[in-house]
């Protein structure tokens, strides 16, 4: 109801913001999301508009039901554009870009953020009227030796790791916030590729069917003769979200992020694993037993 009523405002002329508590509640709005809010603009062929923002947060501490990133789900439909700031200032200025054109976006929102203060502009959110430049990666920290590149609240994950990285193995990381799902400007990221030869992708979304596979695949693509190394995707564990006091062993963690350098790209010396990745045979046996 809450998204057939933006839609249908929408196409009557008016502008609408609707909002889903959560993103797991996307399937309960499918039709609406997929084939409506997504479609019509195009399918008539732009006589109707869809000046329509669909706010959904991505949530954690609700346990399986209520703390999915389902950005791939979104990512997959065409005619969906899908936004995904990190800091304060994007929030502000990519809102502003969803509202001013006529195009569907879907605006995801991380849980984990909304007590996170401005880390990156000095003077905190800028006042008065700007938008963010659209499907442009904004880079967090410049670096040399490594590409850490995220979206949502695995972006400061990474910026911890690049932290490690360079206090324990003398390692400069260039980290990068992707900040857009669709569409999204790979000139950025495959400059930084460029540079240090080397990316790790990681996001709160489960490692399989994640969006990030997609960027993986891209950039392959675009610079595979800039690649030192394969590239390493690290996401959220193939299982189903657990409760919060078991949050630390699901959603990726600098460990991992350090763990998947050492063992995938880039030995890290006197570096020892932590993290035990269990295989998809475990999980399907972890969740049947109600682990």
């Amino acid at each position: 109801s809450i998204v057939g009523a933006g839609v249908g405002y929408a196409m009557a002329g008016g502008r609408a913001v609707v909002e889903l508590m959560y993103c797991d509640f996307l399937g309960r709005s499918g039709d609406e999301v997929f084939n409506q809010m997504a479609k019509w603009q195009s399918m008539s062929a732009g006589l109707l508009k869809m000046p329509l923002v669909l706010r959904v947060s991505v949530g954690s501490k609700y346990g399986a039901q209520h703390s999915q990133d389902w950005s791939a789900l979104v990512a997959h439909i065409p005619g969906l554009k899908v936004y995904f700031p990190t800091t304060p200032t994007d929030a502000k200025g990519m809102l502003n870009l969803a509202l001013a054109g006529t195009d569907p976006v879907v605006f995801l929102e991380s849980q984990k953020l909304y007590d996170k203060g401005e880390d990156f502009e000095p003077g905190g959110v800028p006042e008065g009227y700007y938008e963010t430049e659209e499907g442009e990666p904004a880079i967090r920290r410049e670096g040399t030796d490594i590409t850490i590149a995220a979206y949502g609240a695995t972006v400061y994950k990474a910026l911890e790791a690049a932290d490690v990285l360079a206090e324990k193995y003398g390692l400069s990381a260039e980290v990068i916030d992707l900040r857009f799902v669709a569409p999204l400007n790979y000139d950025k990221l495959i400059a930084s590729v460029k540079k240090t030869g080397r990316l790790v992708l990681t996001s709160d979304a489960v490692e399989r069917g994640s969006f990030l596979n997609t960027v993986a695949a891209n950039v392959q693509t675009l610079a595979f003769d800039a690649l030192d190394a394969p590239i390493a995707v690290v996401g959220s564990r193939n299982g189903i979200t657990p409760g919060p006091e078991l949050e630390s062993y699901f959603f990726p963690q600098v460990s991992w992020i350090l763990d998947s350098i050492h063992e995938r790209i880039l030995p890290l010396p006197g570096h020892v694993p932590t993290t035990k990745h269990a295989t998809e045979a475990e999980i399907a046996r972890l969740n049947r037993e109600g682990l």
